[in-house]
């Protein structure tokens, strides 16, 4: 029988996960898929099972895309033979749906679905396979383990999909065939027939025309719509004499095309009335789909079951920097929260060897970056940016997590370390691919000691009706460039045709060595240029501190609120600093601690300077277990940790040491703590209330006091809110001063001088006890600081950053799942305004996020409110910025003041443009034919639809065509369309759910 139509619902059953496997080490061939099992929302996400999420989801009317996902890996597999050893499940589907077992638009949809997801790492079998898992998870029903290692047939199989007309024996002998004998048989059929039901329009001798509803006679009650559930309802209907079934019951019996009734009723009923039971069912389903993707051509070996790993690195990158002395190490860390609360994870450091195997004393420190999740698992991702010395570089690193309560994980993959390969270095800053096509590729060897090759992998069109494009491989060798330190540089270029560009990817090969898998269109659009000396350091201003203080928190807090990090971010005052840690030698870093709740977190001995670094301190404790700074110039030195002091978020410890603004000395009340190498935790420290000291106290302030911060000519005043809480003094070397603890007062309440003096000298940070905080010797320029009053240029806001050639829009809001720009991006370890203005070359827009993210754009889209500008707080990437790159949903957008040819809504002969409309999966506007291009256009759909009276275009790469507009249509705002076309950029095509209309006619 064919497997005609199904549907999923939303149901958990909290049975079934993961079968028991051994952690996975990594990397491993099956990571890829491992991302696309897992990843469905969030950071990082893969969206594959975007299109079965919800349940309900459909591609057409009467259609429901998780069914047919499931459909397309029967009729894949059913033609294998397990004797013979020939086909089975190994995607031989891409070259047969024109044949008449595989009748409907159900197996080119799924395909094109699944199109942009093939890859050197992914074969279209193994994600045929993996559809399997995400339909049947996505609408509650049982875990389908999936392996992988599937290879991909070059041509159309065998016939052999049972057919509704088959007659029992041939049922029989056709699964058997494939590996399913007799019970088994009943079984398979009824889970898939819980799925949906027949389309009329393939099947008219089951389901006449106009006799069901949308065309499609379901199989039980909750087989499709808001409805549709993995349940027993087949079996339940079937057996009760309740069933609507269009294979058991109506105009097949007198067909002989009533496949279900009569494949039931083979073994006297018996198996299908023991499906009725819930429990039975998804244990029965979960067997019969495992064996469906695991029947495979003779040769091929699966690999052991995908499991999520615990740990994950991603984007793992070296980038050897200018001079070659350092090297820059870029990545994110995995974590699996699904057993771990992210809530519980005060801290994350990579503890790594050097070159030599040799384990460094100074851990890499991490920050949050993101959180996704799947269908059964949450995960969160901290990322790390730092330099390390080319001479002794890294070869492995293991995952430290500090927990809340102090407690340590050390996660070293299986015993292996998370290997690092420093041989080969692809250089993102010096390769390119430009508006032409071409790719220009630029590695770093060590000492030259293989001659790479470039491997460049593109995706290449087959002629219709396949819908799957080929993989082609082509490999240049590298050509000698400079040397530069220990390194030297090889580049090579290949010509991308413009179909192909999008989604090349490519990777810099040197014998046993590799760094793989690199995608073309995150590539700047020009190379820049590696330099042979290393670049000069230039120390930040105090005022460029000042005013980063200013913008994020108010100068204010300063000198208010010191039993907590009064500063919402840390300061962007040097791009020098990447993390809260500093080397020094015979110490690890810690962490972010709070004071104790009786006596000080570290209490032998203190200093306070207003020169104090991290080093100052760690001679000033001499040898001591334990050190630890707090609010910028206070040193404090221990044996032990004392009780009360808990592990606490890093960014907590918010303030720059007094001495040297590249390093962190903790904040309020905060302490960044450095523990001697070799020396065990004495004590678990455990949480309890601020430190609260029995020194002297003065009154909390009034509604007039003023904050002063002085130089010999110059004072900077802003007013503080009265407090009418309890106060909580905050420590000091020399005495102690009641600090408000109210909230910080608002931009409107601060008075900034418009005119101030040059700076002069280095700042000296305030002690924590200090109501009027006075920085000595110093001067605010207006340059730094901003005044209220300013008046905006052409190139940028009052408050806001500038950028010759660009006008500055604001900080914006911005989604991962409704981008505000959506035509080009990428993630960058040197992302400042001018590298990401580069990359944006010709966009009208362009915007930084999350520190080291870059979005291109020729419209903002999904209508983004401007937040305050103190939101876009995490400082840019970039070590050459000194400015902010957005925040988490956050965004700084530039507006280009050259770019004039803008997309519009062309001009389509025997068409005239009718708008904006919206659109529903369950209900089209135009419910014709459709098309899904990764090349669309307007032009393209337009001709796709021969002539038909309405045609749109929707989401950059969807057409549809309709005699009318239909559904529940509703006209809307242009600027809802605003998603531009795969194939021409300055055309729009839709958005989601909004369909660019054209009607027919002048």
């Amino acid at each position: 029988m064919a497997w005609i139509k199904s549907s999923l619902a939303w149901i958990f059953l909290a049975y079934h996960q993961y079968e028991a496997a051994a952690a996975p080490t990594w990397p491993s061939a099956t990571d890829e898929l491992e991302d696309l099992m897992l990843l469905n929302s969030g950071y990082h996400a893969r969206g594959f099972a975007s299109n079965v999420i919800p349940c309900g989801a459909s591609p057409g009317t009467g259609r429901n895309t998780a069914a047919e996902w499931i459909r397309t890996a029967f009729h894949d597999m059913a033609p294998g033979n397990t004797y013979t050893g020939v086909g089975g499940l190994d995607a031989s589907l891409v070259f047969e749906t024109q044949s008449g077992e595989n009748a409907g638009a159900a197996f080119a949809s799924t395909l094109t679905m699944f199109a942009p997801f093939l890859s050197s790492r992914t074969s279209m079998a193994d994600i045929i396979a993996m559809g399997v898992y995400s339909a049947t998870r996505s609408c509650g029903g049982p875990v389908i383990s999936i392996r992988a290692g599937r290879i991909d047939a070059t041509a159309a199989g065998p016939l052999g999909v049972p057919l509704p007309q088959n007659a029992v024996g041939t049922f029989k002998n056709q699964f058997l065939r494939t590996g399913y004998n007799a019970t088994e048989m009943i079984q398979f059929v009824a889970c898939g027939h819980t799925l949906g039901g027949v389309h009329s329009s393939n099947f008219p001798e089951i389901v006449p025309a106009n006799s069901a509803p949308d065309g499609t006679a379901v199989f039980d009650t909750t087989s499709s719509g808001g409805s549709a559930a993995f349940d027993s309802k087949v079996a339940v209907e079937y057996v009760t004499g309740t069933t609507k079934n269009p294979l058991v019951v109506g105009l097949s019996v007198g067909n002989t095309r009533n496949s279900d009734g009569r494949v039931y009723a083979s073994d006297n009923n018996v198996t299908i009335k023991a499906m009725q039971d819930p429990v039975v069912f998804a244990d029965v389903c979960k067997n019969m789909f495992q064996k469906m993707v695991e029947v495979v051509p003779k040769g091929i070996t699966l690999t052991d079951p995908i499991t999520p790993y615990d740990i994950k690195p991603y984007d793992l990158q070296l980038t050897l920097l200018d001079g070659g002395s350092q090297l820059s190490f870029t990545g994110d860390i995995r974590i699996r929260t699904t057993q771990r609360s992210a809530s519980q994870i005060a801290l994350v450091q990579l503890v790594y060897k050097d070159r030599t195997g040799a384990t460094t004393s100074t851990p890499i420190a991490t920050t949050h970056k993101g959180d996704a999740s799947g269908f059964d698992d949450t995960f969160t991702f901290y990322g790390f940016s730092t330099k390390l010395s080319a001479d002794i570089s890294i070869s492995s690193f293991n995952v430290v997590i500090t927990k809340s309560g102090g407690a340590t994980e050390t996660w070293d993959n299986n015993g292996n370390g998370f290997k690092v390969d420093d041989t080969v270095i692809f250089q993102s800053p010096q390769s390119c691919l430009d508006g032409t096509g071409r790719l220009t590729v630029v590695a770093a060897i060590r000492n030259g000691a293989y001659s790479p090759n470039l491997q460049v992998v593109v995706k290449n069109p087959r002629a219709s009706p396949v819908v799957v494009p080929a993989l082609s491989t082509a490999t240049a060798a590298m050509a000698t460039q400079s040397a530069v330190g220990s390194y030297q540089l090889y580049s090579a270029s290949y010509t991308l045709p413009g179909s192909q560009s999008g989604f090349a990817v490519f990777g810099v090969l040197a014998g046993s060595a590799s760094d793989n898998y690199k995608t073309a269109s995150q590539l700047p659009s020009a190379c820049s240029t590696l330099g042979t000396s290393p670049p000069t350091a230039t120390p930040s201003s105090p005022a460029v501190l000042l005013s980063a203080l200013h913008t994020n928190s108010s100068v204010s807090s300063m000198a208010r609120n010191a039993t907590a990090a009064t500063l919402s971010t840390r300061p962007a005052a040097s791009k020098e600093k990447q993390t809260a840690t500093w080397p020094v030698d015979g110490y690890n870093y810690l962490g972010c601690y709070s004071e104790g709740s009786v006596v000080r977190a570290l209490s032998d001995t203190n200093t306070a300077n207003n020169g104090m670094t991290v080093e100052k301190c760690a001679t000033f404790c001499d040898g001591a277990n334990y050190f630890g700074l707090e609010y910028g110039q206070e040193c404090y030195c221990g044996a032990v940790i004392n009780t009360g002091s808990v592990i606490k978020n890093d960014t907590d410890c918010s303030m720059t040491c007094a001495g040297n603004v590249t390093e962190y000395c903790g904040a309020g009340n905060r302490l960044n703590i450095y523990q001697k190498s070799g020396i065990l935790v004495t004590s678990t420290p455990t949480p309890s209330s601020s430190f609260i000291s029995s020194s002297s106290t003065s009154p909390t302030p009034s509604a007039d006091t003023t904050t002063v911060l002085s130089s010999s000519s110059t004072f900077l005043t802003s007013t503080v809110v009265p407090d009418t809480s309890s106060s909580i003094s905050a420590p000091d070397s020399t005495t102690n001063t009641p600090i408000s603890s109210s909230p910080l007062p608002s931009s409107s309440s601060s008075s900034i001088p418009s005119s101030v003096s040059p700076i002069s000298s280095a700042p000296t940070t305030p002690s924590s006890g200090l109501l009027s905080n006075i920085i000595s010797s110093t001067s605010l320029s207006s340059s730094a600081i901003p005044s209220s009053s300013s008046t905006p240029t052409s190139t940028s806001t009052p408050t806001g950053p500038s950028l010759p050639g660009y006008t500055y829009l604001g900080c914006l809001s911005d989604s991962v799942t409704a981008r505000t720009l959506s035509s080009k991006s990428r993630p960058s370890t040197n992302n400042t305004y001018l590298t990401c203005s580069t990359f944006c070359s010709g966009y009208l827009y362009f915007g930084v996020e999350y520190s080291n993210e870059c979005y291109c754009g020729d419209v903002l889209q999904n209508s983004p409110s401007t937040a305050p500008e103190s939101d876009c707080n995490m400082p840019c990437s970039g070590l050459e910025s000194t400015g902010n790159c957005g925040a988490g949903s956050r965004m700084n957008i530039f507006q280009s003041l050259t770019v004039t040819d803008l997309p519009s809504n062309p001009v389509i002969e025997g068409y005239a443009y009718a708008g904006c409309y919206t659109d529903e999966v369950g209900s089209r506007t135009l419910a014709g034919e459709f098309l899904f291009a990764e090349d669309m256009t307007v032009e393209k759909c337009k001709d796709f639809c021969k002539g038909t009276q309405f045609f749109g275009t929707e989401y950059g790469g969807e057409c549809y065509c309709g005699a009318s507009l239909g559904g529940a249509a509703e006209k809307r705002a242009e600027s809802e369309c605003g998603y531009l076309c795969k194939g021409n950029e300055k055309e729009f095509c839709g958005a989601g759910g909004r369909l660019t209309v054209y009607k027919k006619g002048a």
